[in-house]
């Protein structure tokens, strides 16, 4: 049997999702794979609980959900640094904190940090891969360790590493999918007669596909953010997110919801990532799409993506949950495959 320690960063409501989804899976995970996940720290705040003997994860959670933070949990200490971690036995460090758009801190900071030391690197976290992946790559693969992005690129799709893997020498051209669940269970709501925006947006609220400030969702953000993941590290590594060009449903003529409502057409919010010259660009805008499209049959808060290679044709891949557990089971994946690639 291996053990393999990991870290959390940040336990709102993915640290804590993924926290609960752990418990429920890491006896699976033993019995499968002979590896021992052990959750021994979390930070939150600025302080940090550590028991190398494993945390009581769902008290941890209830406590957080009750009073908003874990700095009077009884034991609590400053948080540490990725290099203290790595000295208490820690492997793995996963980061849970909110997107920074603008540069990706402080998590990239952190990401750059826990690499250094030779700790593993899990994000949910996108900043650090909208920013910097090549460079964390990089970074890992000069000290042995991983990097994992599945929960930043839509968690149900198969990662980088795999994709790259799939493609092998193959060029890929571009790169078109539905990536944000929010925004595509609104779409598929709008079409229901008496339906209002407001009405699909606060469904997705409830079923807790979109956070209370649903604006990086609605907006186009997310996807974008998503897309310029998957293209730096498919298609342009020099890609940025300035060069986006975005819009989203939050103001969508009438027209053409009536002609979603009406037709056999559907209304999606779909990226698409492509070749132009030596360099790729990047487009998110909602579009209608006919029933040929293999994005016309997705449901609820389904996901596509199709990638078209020269070489091998078009490749879609769609379905995969929308949700909080679905970001969980995405980075525990992360979690047991560097723990595998370790032993």
């Amino acid at each position: 049997m291996r053990r393999y320690d990991f870290a959390l960063v940040g336990f709102g409501n993915v640290g804590r999702a993924l926290a609960r989804h752990f418990v429920e899976r890491r006896a699976s995970v033993l019995e499968r794979f002979g590896i021992e996940l052990a959750l021994t720290a979390i930070v939150d705040r600025d302080a940090m609980v550590f028991d190398p003997a494993g945390l009581p994860l769902a008290d941890l959670a209830r406590w957080k959900e009750s009073y908003g933070a874990l700095v009077a949990w009884p034991g609590m200490q400053p948080a540490a640094r990725p290099d203290e971690l790595r000295s208490r036995g820690i492997e793995g460090l996963v980061l849970a904190l909110p997107t920074n758009l603008i540069d990706g801190q402080p998590g990239l900071g952190l990401a750059r940090a826990a690499l250094d030391c030779g700790l593993d690197l899990v994000l949910a976290d996108k900043g650090p891969a909208l920013h910097a992946l090549p460079e964390l790559e990089e970074a890992a693969a000069r000290v042995g360790a991983s990097v994992g992005t599945s929960a930043t690129t839509g968690s149900a799709l198969p990662t980088l590493t795999v994709l790259r893997t799939w493609f092998g020498a193959a060029r890929i051209d571009s790169i078109r999918a539905v990536l944000n669940g929010t925004s595509n269970l609104i779409l598929n709501r709008l079409r229901q007669p008496g339906v209002s925006y407001a009405d699909a947006l606060a469904e997705a609220q409830r079923e807790g596909i979109a956070e209370p400030d649903p604006r990086q969702d609605v907006e186009g953000f997310d996807t974008a953010i998503k897309l310029v993941i998957l293209a730096r590290g498919l298609l342009d590594p020099a890609l940025t997110f300035a060069s986006v060009e975005r819009r989203g449903i939050t103001d969508l003529p009438e027209l053409l919801l009536e002609s979603a409502r009406r037709g056999p057409e559907r209304l999606r919010l779909i990226g698409r990532a492509f070749r132009d010259g030596d360099r790729a660009r990047v487009v998110v805008a909602p579009e209608l799409v006919s029933p040929d499209d293999p994005f016309h049959p997705l449901e609820g808060a389904e996901k596509a993506v199709t990638f078209r290679s020269a070489d091998l044709g078009d490749l879609t891949l769609s379905g995969g949950a929308s949700s909080r557990t679905g970001t969980a089971s995405a980075l525990l994946r992360d979690l047991l495959a560097a723990a595998r690639a370790r032993r």
